[in-house]
């Protein structure tokens, strides 16, 4: 789930700034995998998804 979520995300022409949290979780819940953990890890994990994002367009 982690690794689809991963493609919803808000940028400008600048890069990628942020999670679509409203697209991740709607996401996560058509999988079947909306629950407690998912929404408390996901403000944890949305650094180090951005932080990929910048690395890869180096």
């Amino acid at each position: 789930m982690l690794q689809r979520a991963a493609g919803q995300v808000r940028a400008v022409m600048g890069g990628i700034y942020a999670l679509d949290f409203g697209a991740v979780l709607m996401l996560a819940d058509a999988m079947g995998a909306l629950n407690t953990i998912l929404v408390e890890i996901l403000p944890e994990i949305e650094p180090i998804i951005i932080r990929a994002y910048a690395h890869d367009s180096e």
